[in-house]
């Protein structure tokens, strides 16, 4: 009845009919949200890369997404005060400017005005390639002066002059930092401490701290571009000084709705913040302090600076406090507010009162340390108190009206392997065809066999993507008619992940096991339930003449792919006697140190079709998942092709061998670290 891999023969014909790939586009009803962590950007394409590269002038996501000006433009996006900005907002070393190499993703920092001055061979006359530079031998703690002194960081753009040639304290180097809110920035771009200002003493390079309009104490700079007005009250004086016209003015912003800014305090009479008319002119450097009104937070910086450019940076929004929505396919939330209903399935407003219930099929998580309630509170800053109650899947359970099998490969009801999943590849031109099987072990996750998912040609997971998946199906085909709407659920694979190490045919199938994650997770309920994984790695289940079952598609007495699912109730064989058996077949190789031997030499066997799927046993009550079908111990030859013997016995990788290579894979991935688990020092492969 049943499937596995063997020979070469057998290999090589299968994978030929099932090597076409296409990339399937998922459509929005197979798309899906996956957040990526606090730390952590994504992609448009749904790939998560690391905080620090979003907007640095290089692309990290495969679709572009993290240099575009809509994400760089954010107000989350803060260049450091030696970066220079990308015209569209992503932040590259300040150095980089006009060095004849584009860092910017647009070129636009080989594109300023002063570029051009650099470019112009000082002997030809003629434009060079790229300017001329000097070998940087500065340490991570120091930047470089154009005659190639060293300073530390910290002395470029401070108001003295630290090179000997100046080249720290100029409006090349200095234009594009950003200056905090507490300080004045020079008139080239440096910044100052704030308190500095008109105190006598020139402080910047320029003296543009110390200028005429230190003696300036009444009146407002105009809104461009009416005429000076002046203030009815001493409050609303304000000795601010005269901007520059162009571009190194901003103009007063619109106040925020339901917030509001008010100009820095060290730019206002008496140290304390001040409010501004909207339109108002104001010059480089002016800083605006904003804060939003009650129930709202604020989404972007507190402070906003005006630009070399003439515009504010970041400028942020209010937005409403709520608390996360808790009901979920795991929770169920009854939420009042006032004392009146309100739906729980979308955030809620503060001092929402929640009580909570785990689904069906989910039970309340025990085995956390913090305390966790069923009655929580949404608090004024937007959180949940206590912290509210967590449910898992509840495991290994089979529906009360379910009837045991029997020896020999019988049709099951369903509801008896409620965790088996069938998988297809999409093929061109026709209908998508089945070629495994698997076991759900989480909302999100499958294991199968890594042979199933291993293109033995090129050495390497097939493409994701071109795996479909089916649970609750009782016939074969994807698009059957005769499914059961209720039972039968779609889903897609979303990347493999296999050991490292797994080598197919050649390795003897050592590490035979893949784990899939797919693209949305499933709602688990009375028919659809995950297979139990033994953390603790009991091997005694295993011992000869134990009885565990698997269910599955594969080969029947007649030579064809069964068209309804089969089960089978097979033993556990010794070790010596399944070497005695594969000694007979020529296939002792195939008994690997994470191999064990079970079924029987009646006929009654798991056969093509079956990889992949899981062979369970109960212990207590709950179904344990021990074994995936792998490799058959014999084949014979039937019109020129190799098929499994199902007089022979058939071998299982072994589950509590990989127990930690799994919790690894699933940890890594639940903390959004693939990009460590997919890593060339990393023991898994991925697709």
């Amino acid at each position: 009845m049943f499937c596995t891999v063997y020979f070469t023969m057998r290999i090589f014909q299968w994978i030929s009919t099932l090597l076409i790939v296409v990339y399937v586009c998922i459509g929005s009803g197979y798309a899906q949200t996956y957040e990526c962590g606090s730390d952590r950007f994504r992609c448009y394409n749904g790939d998560c890369i690391a905080g620090d590269l979003l907007c640095d002038g290089t692309s990290h996501c495969r679709d572009l997404s993290d240099e575009t000006e809509a994400e760089c433009t954010k107000p989350e996006i803060l260049c450091h005060r030696y970066a220079f900005r990308c015209n569209y907002g992503a932040c590259v070393n300040g150095d980089s400017v006009c060095n004849g190499v584009q860092d910017c993703i647009d070129n636009s920092d080989e594109t300023q005005p002063q570029c051009a001055k650099n470019t112009t061979n000082n002997q030809t006359g003629r434009p060079t390639s790229r300017p001329i530079n000097r070998p940087n031998r500065c340490t991570t703690n120091q930047v470089a002066c154009d005659n190639g002194e060293c300073i530390h960081k910290d002395n470029m753009c401070n108001g003295i002059q630290d090179c000997a040639d100046g080249s720290d304290e100029t409006s090349k180097k200095c234009r594009s930092i950003y200056c905090p809110p507490t300080a004045f920035r020079c008139s080239y771009g440096a910044c100052i401490n704030g308190d500095l200002r008109c105190n006598g003493v020139i402080e910047c390079v320029d003296g543009s701290d110390e200028d005429s309009r230190c003696s300036e104490t009444t009146g407002w700079p105009s809104p461009l571009p009416t005429v000076i007005t002046r203030p009815t009250t001493e409050t609303t004086r304000w000795p601010v000084p005269t901007p520059t016209h162009g571009t190194n003015a901003c103009r007063a912003p619109p106040q925020l709705q339901n917030g509001h800014w008010k100009l820095h305090r060290s730019q206002c009479p008496g140290g304390q913040e001040c409010n501004v008319p909207e339109g108002t002119e104001l010059g480089l450097g002016s800083h605006l302090v904003y804060s939003c009104n009650s129930g709202y937070k604020l989404r972007g910086p507190t402070d906003v600076s005006c630009s070399f450019e003439g515009k504010w940076l970041n400028i942020p929004i209010c937005t409403e406090i709520r608390c996360k929505a808790l009901t979920t396919a795991s929770i169920e939330a009854r939420c009042t507010y006032n004392d009146e209903w309100i739906s729980c399935e979308s955030p809620v407003p503060p001092r929402t009162i929640a009580v909570l219930e785990c689904q069906n099929s989910y039970r309340s998580e025990t085995n956390r340390l913090t305390g966790q309630r069923k009655n929580v509170r949404c608090n004024a800053n937007g959180q949940w108190e206590p912290e509210p109650m967590r449910c898992i899947p509840v495991c290994g359970t089979l529906p009360p009206d379910v009837t045991p099998t029997v020896v020999g490969g019988v049709r099951p009801n369903i509801t008896e392997f409620p965790w088996h999943a069938t998988m297809y590849r999409d093929v061109p031109g026709g209908s998508k065809k089945f070629f495994c099987g698997a076991s759900i072990i989480q909302e999100n996750f499958l294991i199968t066999a890594a042979h199933c998912v291993y293109d033995e040609i090129n050495r390497q997971p097939i493409n994701a993507r071109s795996i479909y998946i089916l649970t609750g199906n009782l016939f074969r085909d994807y698009d059957s008619p005769f499914h059961n709407p209720i039972l039968v659920k779609k889903n897609q694979v979303k990347h493999i992940y296999i050991v490292r190490n797994y080598l197919g045919l050649i390795g003897n199938y050592l590490w035979d096991i893949a784990v899939l994650e797919l693209v949305r997770p499933f709602v688990f309920s009375t028919w659809l339930v995950p297979v139990c994984i033994d953390t603790l790695s009991d091997r005694s289940v295993l011992e000869p003449g134990s009885y565990g079952k698997v269910a599955g598609f594969g080969r029947t007495a007649l030579g064809e792919s069964s068209a309804v699912l089969q089960a089978l109730t097979v033993p556990v064989i010794s070790h010596s006697q399944c070497r005695s058996a594969s000694q007979d077949a020529n296939t002792e190789q195939f008994i690997t140190n994470d191999k064990f031997c079970a079924g029987y030499t009646n006929g009654s066997s798991v056969c093509d079709g079956d990889s992949g799927g899981g062979l369970v046993f109960q212990t207590n009550t709950l179904w344990y998942l021990r074994g995936i079908v792998s490799v058959s111990l014999g084949t014979i030859q039937k019109d020129g092709i190799a098929y499994c013997d199902n007089n022979l016995y058939s071998l299982y990788t072994e589950i509590s061998r990989h127990i930690s290579w799994i919790q690894d894979v699933i940890t890594k991935i639940e903390q959004n670290q693939t990009h460590i688990l997919c890593s060339n020092e990393s023991q898994t492969k991925c697709s």
